[in-house]
């Protein structure tokens, strides 16, 4: 597993992919007011969202990609899991700990994206 990231790093920060949605002020809104993370910028054509150190963008395009899956790492990924469990997402796989050495859980959001929530087991 990678180390855990510092608060000094030496050249990458942080990584924001940007996906393609046919909805950007729907995108920002689940992200928003189901997963818990802030908006700081929002326009029909472009949106961000980020929560922590994790952050995505969003454009809006005709097309939107398939099969796309993002890994979060966490501190607490049992508490993420409460924080979600009540919310109204579709779980593709319950936490548990996982031969590899990650104790995860899954979902998918508004667009179909797979969404990975993660931390090492210690």
């Amino acid at each position: 597993m990678p180390s855990r990231p510092t608060s000094n790093p030496q050249q990458f920060i942080q990584q924001a992919p940007v996906l393609q949605v046919h909805s950007v002020l729907e995108s920002t809104d689940f992200y928003r007011d189901i997963l818990g993370f802030n908006c700081d910028y929002r326009t029909e054509i472009y949106g961000v969202v980020w929560r922590d150190n994790a952050a995505l963008h969003f454009t809006h395009g005709e097309a939107t990609q398939s099969d796309i899956k993002h890994f979060f790492w966490l501190v607490d990924v049992n508490a993420y899991y409460a924080e979600l469990i009540s919310k109204k997402v579709t779980i593709t796989h319950g936490i548990g700990d996982r031969d590899y050495g990650v104790r995860d859980f899954g979902i998918v959001d508004n667009n179909g994206f797979t969404l990975i929530f993660g931390q090492d087991i210690d």
